[in-house]
């Protein structure tokens, strides 16, 4: 048989059989680290809990396959495709593994430091399934199983403060993983359905990457598209997109609606927008950020935008928000009842009280014994310096929009109840990303990167050890 050249393609059979081989090699090495895995296909289920026989059909796969096709091995492909320029899978196959590693961490943090005293709810006395449940994650899993309820009153904690979208793609997910099995033991159940959270999120985090590298190559030039990725993905908060939250879609809806407006792409723009409107309060601030896009391509293109799919995709955040008010006047009584349930986590309207409070404590009592007193505001007020630092290389770099989007994102927070969750909320702010990767002199990116990671592995080891960092 004569062999092909080496710089051919593979035919398309040698490819399927790569692509199998390399199933069956992940299947057999999760099977070995986890104990296996249990899918559910209806009333069907799916039980893999073999690794022998799962490396056995990897090993067999990949000896006929090179027997019949020697000139393209596998690890030559592979090593091919890893040494390419950047592409689409080369983003996907960096962002997932920088979520992965982060779970790894996460574990090692747990098995060896331990959770704090105060640690809130368990699902299993196994560190590795327990991993995901964690602070508010209990909220999204109790609406992906049970729905909304309220007990008339707002001054009490109560799952309608938390938007719909990423719970109903929790539940979902949680089907064919076993979350609703009446079977299961529900604290079961619960923490699969939390694990399906979590393959949303590396899903949703990998498809916003490629969203933001192709917005970044169509904004600050293709050299720079991967280090605003890079630097997306290395960000000491970035640990949130690793979790059952709704960081990732958030992320996934906002670049992705962004991308599209830019493009006058009407539908993907209308459709991701919803989502954003749906995922979390601050979503609908995003109609905001593309009604000043539509004002800034009305000077320049007035045709186009007077068309009334531009104006409804603008409107499409805030539409979302919208529906989900009418669900909770329907249960509420109160149109915006999901906004008053916030105050029972302590945010309330303050002004510029927290600004005040932090000045006071630096002037009386220095910066160290500030970090030594309340340790968790000053890692979350370093996410607040950086997003304000780069407002305004964002609105020279990539305009006034894009800066708009910060500011948004950051101020009604800040005014509303501090630094609580800053970290988390500028993880999502697309924008600092795409500035940092254009001013970074390409000589600091790989420290500014390494830097970054170091403390986003102090972050993860926080979170996941349930200290309140959150």
């Amino acid at each position: 048989m004569t062999s092909p050249p080496p710089g051919s393609a593979a035919p398309v059979w040698v490819r399927a059989a790569d692509a199998l081989a390399v199933t069956f090699l992940c299947l057999g090495l999760f099977t070995l680290v986890f104990g296996g895995v249990e899918l559910f296909l209806g009333p069907l289920p799916i039980r893999i809990h073999s690794p022998s026989r799962l490396l056995f059909l990897f090993a067999a796969i990949v000896a006929i396959r090179h027997a019949a096709h020697p000139g393209t091995p596998l690890h030559r492909r592979l090593l091919r495709r890893r040494d390419a320029e950047d592409s689409p899978a080369r983003i996907v196959r960096g962002a997932l593994v920088s979520r992965i590693v982060v779970l790894i961490v996460g574990y090692l943090a747990v098995v060896t430091i331990g959770l704090d005293e105060k640690a809130g709810f368990k699902l299993s006395p196994d560190p590795a399934f327990n991993l995901v449940a964690r602070f508010d994650a209990g909220w999204y899993s109790g609406i992906a199983m049970g729905g909304y309820y309220f007990q008339g009153r707002f001054d009490r904690q109560q799952n309608v403060a938390f938007f719909p979208a990423f719970p109903m793609l929790m539940r979902a997910v949680g089907y064919p993983l076993g979350g609703f099995r009446p079977d299961v033991p529900r604290e079961r159940r619960a923490a699969r359905i939390l694990w399906g959270g979590v393959i949303i999120s590396l899903i949703a985090f990998a498809w916003a990457s490629v969203y933001l590298w192709r917005l970044a190559r169509d904004t600050i030039g293709e050299d720079r598209a991967g280090t605003a990725v890079a630097l997306m993905a290395a960000y000491p908060f970035a640990v949130f997109f690793s979790a059952p939250y709704t960081e990732a879609v958030f992320l996934l809806g906002a670049v992705g609606a962004v991308y599209h407006f830019r493009r006058e792409e009407w539908l993907p723009a209308v459709a991701w927008g919803l989502l954003v409107g749906l995922t979390r309060p601050n979503g609908c601030l995003l109609s905001v950020v593309l009604g000043v896009m539509w004002l800034e391509n009305f000077r320049l293109k007035a045709e186009a935008t007077r068309r009334p799919p531009s104006l409804l995709a603008a409107a499409a955040p805030g539409i979302g928000m919208l529906l989900y008010s009418a669900y909770v006047h329907q249960l509420t009584g109160a149109w915006f009842g999901w906004a008053r349930l916030h105050e029972a986590w302590g945010r309330s309207y303050e002004g510029l009280a927290p600004v005040t409070r932090a000045y006071g404590w630096l002037t009386q009592e220095g910066l160290l014994q500030v970090v030594q007193n309340v340790p968790y505001d000053a890692i979350n007020s370093l996410g607040l310096i950086f997003a304000l630092g780069m407002v305004w290389p964002v609105v020279r770099r990539l305009g006034v929009a894009y800066a708009l989007f910060v500011l948004v994102n950051v101020i009604p927070p800040l005014l509303a109840g501090g630094v609580l969750s800053m970290g988390r909320l500028t993880a999502t702010v697309f924008p600092l990303f795409l500035a940092l990767a254009a001013v970074t002199p390409p000589r600091a990116v790989t420290p500014l990167i390494t830097a970054w990671a170091i403390g986003q592995g102090l972050v993860a080891a926080l979170f996941f050890t349930w200290r309140p960092l959150f």
